[in-house]
């Protein structure tokens, strides 16, 4: 009688070492956004409010998206490539990082 092997689940707990620090090297590339967006976040009410001008609700949503658009990407990301090995991994956070830079360029286009 012959056994048939189960494949080994992966996920969060099975995400070994390796996983971990191409997710850990990502969070500070994905961070480099993060940072923008909070920059821009400060220095556009700032700027409003030195020439006293109202910030809109519009402006409000577009500099808030660009702060968090890498966050849930990152997360996104995070939660596709959990089942993946290393390489598929890297993939999946580059076309998220890809995703990140085109969301922004888009809003910062929109500003």
């Amino acid at each position: 009688m012959t056994t048939v092997e189960t494949p080994e689940k992966r996920g969060f707990t099975s995400f070994g070492r390796s996983g971990w620090a191409v997710a850990l090297v990502f969070a500070f590339i994905y961070a480099y956004h993060l940072w923008g967006g909070i920059a821009n976040l400060v220095g556009v009410v700032t700027t409003f409010s030195e020439f006293g001008a109202p910030v809109t609700g519009g402006v409000w949503a577009l500099i808030i998206a660009y702060a968090v658009v890498p966050v849930i990407v990152y997360i996104a990301a995070l939660v596709v490539g959990r089942r993946l090995r290393n390489v598929g991994r890297i993939v999946v956070f580059l076309v998220g990082f890809a995703v990140v830079a085109v969301i922004s360029l888009d809003i910062l286009a929109l500003a």
